[in-house]
């Protein structure tokens, strides 16, 4: 079995504005500080447990560039707060969880299926892993309503986050051993 963590993968969440007053806010790409991915274990290929209050702003993004000089440090810290304790409620749901059902190679892409559980709600999920360079990538859409999640609003609703995410997962490719290899 292989683990990864931040010190050796990245994860991050990407969020998008929307509204009337959008154009004073900022898409944002955050980090998850704190996970444990396992992968390769006899019962599920992947395991893995985000901490959901280890989220953290890394930067604004315009037009997907990254901007890290638009938001200050309490900016950052404001928009930690809201996210762990308004829309995640992290104080009820401090873990979120990711378990494969399946794993299956399509051309130089493999179809990951499996169970996510976030906000307390579990749901099937499916999403494709490709390889990038030098790591394994994934990318997943959610629809935080899904999963029973308000999106942020501020301003009576003039500013809001969308309800689709991207969620961004890369882990290192390693020539002496494919992550994602069936066998």
């Amino acid at each position: 079995m292989k683990m990864f963590d931040p010190s050796s993968a990245v994860c991050q969440v990407f969020t998008y504005k929307e509204g009337l007053l959008s154009a004073f806010a900022y898409d944002l790409r955050i980090n998850v500080t704190a996970f444990i991915i396992e992968l390769g274990g006899e019962e599920h290929f992947i395991n893995a447990r985000f901490d959901a209050q280890s989220l953290r702003v890394d930067c604004a993004m315009v037009g997907g560039l990254e901007r890290p000089d638009l938001l200050s440090a309490k900016d950052k810290e404001e928009i930690d707060r809201s996210i762990i304790r308004e829309v995640l409620e992290t104080d009820k749901y401090k873990e979120i969880f990711l378990i494969s059902s399946a794993v299956t190679k399509e051309s130089s892409d493999y179809l990951i299926k499996g169970f996510l559980t976030l906000h307390g709600d579990t749901r099937d999920i499916s999403f494709k892993v490709r390889t990038m360079g030098r790591y394994h990538a994934a990318d997943v859409w959610l629809l935080l309503t899904d999963f029973g999640i308000k999106p942020f609003s501020a301003l009576f609703g003039a500013i809001r986050v969308k309800p689709d995410i991207l969620i961004r997962v890369m882990i290192p490719k390693q020539a002496e051993f494919d992550p994602f290899s069936q066998e």
